[in-house]
């Protein structure tokens, strides 16, 4: 008997989660980072085919941000850093050390469907007076939101808050779902 319930739950578990590599709906895409790479990886994948950043009107949104969050031992060392590059005149850089945080977030109607968040540590050394601008990343932090776009996938197709978003998705717009 409890083999059978356990098995039972198991079946509608799978039967909820979206099959792997399965096409999603057109999406709007909108991200933090001037990183257009990453959206054509995602692009390259079965799930975001129709991912497109100009779907304007889209209720359907995947939403990519970062952000850095300062380590303990990266705030102390980055003010004693700022400081030895302002005594120097801009000579000496900066050095910072940060997590990385980077979050893929589906989203209806504005609302949050699921997040996935990924977190890395990167240390930088900057030059005060070079302007790199609030979304630019420096090519270790490139590659390695580039390496996140795997484990969100696997993430995402085990979610059964999105299998349900397919469903419904699919019970109101089986015609147009379909190929």
């Amino acid at each position: 008997m409890k083999h059978t319930l356990l098995a039972l739950s198991l079946a509608s578990m799978t039967a909820l989660a979206p099959a792997q590599g399965q096409e999603l709906p057109p999406m709007m895409y909108l991200t933090s980072m001037n990183l257009d790479s990453l959206q054509e990886t995602l692009q390259q994948t079965p799930e975001f085919a129709q991912l497109n950043g100009e779907l304007i009107g889209s209720p359907l949104r995947l939403v990519v941000s970062h952000e850095f969050e300062m380590t303990a031992g990266g705030s102390a060392a980055g003010l004693t850093s700022a400081m030895l590059a302002g005594g120097s005149l801009g000579l000496l850089p900066v050095v910072t050390n940060n997590d990385l945080v980077i979050t893929y977030d589906i989203r209806v109607h504005n609302q949050s469907v699921s997040k996935y968040q990924f977190r890395e540590n990167f240390t930088e050394a900057k030059n005060i007076y070079a302007d790199q601008g609030n979304t630019a990343l420096a090519k270790e932090a490139a590659a390695w939101v580039l390496s996140t776009v795997d484990p969100f996938l696997e993430q995402m197709n085990a979610d059964p808050k999105v299998a349900e978003l397919l469903e419904e998705y699919r019970f109101y717009f089986s015609d147009a779902a379909q190929p």
